[in-house]
C-alpha cells in the first residue's frame, strides 16, 4: 500500500520492539573528537577532546551515526541531493515517504521531504552517545609547514590513547506502518505481507553491519588522514524485544529507575479514586 497526504488520517505507526546491539568500540589509534577549548595558554594544548561533565571523554552517539551514514551512503552511490544547512555539505535524502520505505539506508537513517505535499519519514536507528570502559589519554604534538619558508607552525592535540575502550549501544526500532484494514505500507503495491516487513528488517540489521564495518575500514573522528581514529567493534551482542517484553522487562525492573517507575505506576493506580476527587473539587461550580 502507497501512502498518500491525502490518506494520512488513515494510517498509524504500531511499535513492535526494538533490536539492541551492544559491543565494545576499541581504539587502534589515538582518537580526536573535538570539544573545544575554554581559554588559550601559551605552551598549552590547541585542540581538547569533548568530555562528559565529570572531565572523561566520550563518543558523541551523533559522530558515530554521521560517519556510519556517510560511509555507507558512498558505498551506494547515493546521489547528494539535500543541502546540510551550509552551501558547502550535501548529503542525499529521499524525496518521498514511499521512496524510503524501499530503501534500508533511509528505513535507517530516516529522511526529510523536501516540498510541502510530501511525508517525512523517522529514522529507525537510534545511536547512542559512547561512554569510556578503560581510557587514557595522550598529548600528540605536530607541525605544519610553510612550503615557501619551510617556516613550522606547531601545534598540540589532546587524543583518547590507542587501546583505549568505549561502550556500543544501538537500537533498531521495529515499527511497521498500517493503513485501512491493517494493511502494511512498504511503500511498494506489490509488497505489504508480513512477511515482506521481515525481508526489510532484515536488510535494515545487514546495512548496519555493513555501516559499522565500513567505520572499522575508514576512521573516526578528526584527522583520519594523520592515522587518527582507527577503530574496531568487537563483542558484539543482539537482544530482541517485543514491546511487551520491554513495558513489563523483568531485566528492566532491577534497575533503580524502572523500579521508581513502577512504583509510581502502582501507587496512582491505588489512589485513582481520591486522585479524581482532589481535581474534581477544583472545578465545582461556584454557589
Amino acid at each position: 500500500m502507497l501512502i498518500k497526504n491525502d490518506n494520512r488520517k488513515e494510517l498509524s505507526i504500531r511499535f513492535l520492539g526494538q533490536i539492541k546491539l551492544e559491543g565494545t568500540l576499541i581504539c587502534k589509534t589515538g582518537l580526536h573528537i573535538g570539544g573545544g577549548n575554554d581559554d588559550l595558554k601559551i605552551g598549552g594544548i590547541d585542540k581538547y577532546v569533548i568530555k562528559t561533565s565529570d572531565n572523561k571523554p566520550y563518543i558523541p552517539g551523533s559522530s558515530l551515526k554521521g560517519k556510519m551514514r556517510s560511509l555507507l551512503e558512498k558505498a551506494r552511490g547515493k546521489q547528494s541531493n539535500r543541502s546540510g544547512g551550509t552551501e558547502k555539505i550535501f548529503r542525499y535524502e529521499a524525496d518521498d515517504i514511499n521512496e524510503a520505505l524501499q530503501d534500508d539506508f533511509s528505513r535507517l537513517f530516516g529522511a526529510t521531504a523536501e516540498v510541502s505535499n510530501k511525508l517525512n519519514f523517522p529514522a529507525r536507528l537510534v545511536v547512542h552517545d559512547l561512554y569510556p570502559i578503560d581510557y587514557k589519554l595522550e598529548i600528540k604534538s605536530e607541525n605544519t609547514l610553510d612550503r615557501l619558508s619551510a617556516h613550522a607552525n606547531p601545534r598540540t592535540n589532546e587524543r583518547v590513547a590507542k587501546d583505549s575502550t568505549f561502550k556500543l549501544h544501538l537500537d533498531y526500532n521495529i515499527e511497521i506502518i498500517e493503513g485501512p484494514g491493517k494493511k502494511l505500507c512498504l511503500g511498494n503495491e506489490q509488497k505489504e505481507s508480513f512477511e515482506d516487513y521481515l525481508e526489510t528488517m532484515i536488510e535494515d540489521i545487514n546495512a548496519l553491519i555493513e555501516a559499522l564495518i565500513l567505520v572499522e575500514y575508514s576512521y573516526l573522528g578528526g584527522n583520519g588522514s594523520r592515522g587518527y581514529g582507527q577503530v574496531s567493534f568487537e563483542d558484539l551482542e543482539v537482544t530482541v524485544s517485543t514491546a511487551k517484553q520491554i513495558l513489563r522487562s523483568e531485566a528492566g525492573k532491577k534497575t533503580g529507575a524502572i523500579d521508581t517507575l513502577n512504583a509510581v505506576k502502582i501507587k496512582i493506580n491505588q489512589d485513582s479514586e481520591e486522585i479524581k476527587k482532589y481535581i474534581a473539587a477544583f472545578y465545582k461550580p461556584e454557589v
